[in-house]
């Protein structure tokens, strides 16, 4: 899309999927070194854990895909991640004030912040918005038939002008 617009890129939205993928490749990373972890001190949990971390690495790698749309100027994918970051930062709050915060925090807050990075002013113009489509004019209802019950409309070019 880029190439299309002839436009840069604005900042904002670079430094955005910047922290995505920097958040997805440690996520990644930490998948894989929980399935080395869990082989070594439980092999009887590898079997599950393996599953956990399959559906982990794709859920990172869909994350990873609407980082490149939103690089690409998807409104859809900006709106999607934005809505996956909410809950990231919605389960912080929640971690919080049930427990003593750690530095496994700062993985939702740097997506908050791509997420608010992407909806700032001098981001918007990258996200074209979509043209509304026309509607289908109906016609008008002039009254019903007494004995079907079925709608009689108006009949376009019977205006009696002509």
């Amino acid at each position: 899309m880029s190439e299309q617009r002839g436009a840069r890129r604005p900042t904002v939205v670079t430094v955005a999927v910047a922290i995505w993928w920097t958040v997805l490749a440690v996520r990644t990373v930490e998948v894989v070194v929980g399935i080395v972890r869990l082989d070594r001190e439980d092999p009887a949990l590898l079997p599950a854990g393996l599953v956990g971390a399959v559906l982990g690495i794709g859920f990172c790698a869909l994350l990873a895909w609407g980082a490149l749309r939103t690089a690409r100027g998807s409104g859809t994918a900006r709106f999607w991640l934005a809505l996956v970051s909410a809950f990231a930062v919605l389960n912080v709050v929640i971690a919080v004030f049930a427990a003593e915060p750690s530095w496994t925090v700062l993985e939702p807050l740097a997506l908050g912040v791509a997420a608010v990075l992407t909806y700032l002013p001098s981001a918007r113009p990258w996200f074209p918005r979509a043209e509304r489509r026309p509607r289908r004019v109906e016609p008008r209802t002039i009254g019903w038939d007494p004995q079907t019950g079925e709608r009689i409309t108006e009949q376009h070019g019977s205006d009696g002008r002509g």
